[in-house]
């Protein structure tokens, strides 16, 4: 069989048509994000459960945990291809006394260092009140948020667990 030269650049054309679509196509087995939301509440059970028995809450934290992305900056529709990551946010209130904030902190910082975390950075924020304290590892991102003990104000531990990104898959319910 003879193919002409135009028969043979179409096949070519097609065939790295096809490869290419290949590389960008997006199936849901390519998508860590259940794998993430599920080491991502886990990780933030085991911190939680890193604060003092003394300072104890009195309530069970408060816990959110969903799948996060950025605006796609061309189109408003998501696609498999977005860019997510798992996120889980617990806010704790340990019981009220002196530093009880600032020492859950301490707990939950000492368990994270001795686990391999590396402290990446810290900002103050409310004037010096409130302080973020944030561990990196293996691309996942903790971040601790306490308060200053001040006479009749409330104290709080917030946590936040941010899993590495992948691809959206077939997760439709996340949106920017």
């Amino acid at each position: 069989m003879k193919m002409t030269a135009r028969a043979v650049a179409l096949m070519a054309g097609v065939l790295v048509a096809l490869t290419l679509g290949g590389c960008t196509m997006v199936t849901e087995t390519d998508s860590r994000l259940d794998e993430y939301q599920a080491e991502a509440e886990g990780l933030a059970d085991e911190l939680i459960a890193l604060v003092p028995a003394d300072l104890a809450p009195t309530t069970p934290p408060d816990v959110e945990s969903s799948g996060r992305m950025l605006q796609n900056p061309v189109s408003a529709d998501p696609s498999p291809q977005d860019s997510v990551w798992w996120q889980v946010d617990a806010y704790i209130e340990p019981v009220q006394r002196p530093a009880a904030s600032e020492d859950a902190a301490k707990a939950i910082a000492n368990g994270l260092l001795d686990d391999g975390w590396e402290q990446t950075k810290a900002r103050e924020t409310a004037e010096g009140r409130r302080t973020a304290d944030a561990y990196a590892k293996d691309d996942w991102y903790v971040e601790v948020t306490w308060v200053r003990s001040e006479e009749g104000k409330f104290e709080t531990v917030e946590i936040s667990v941010l899993s590495p990104k992948t691809t959206r898959g077939d997760h439709d319910e996340i949106h920017s």
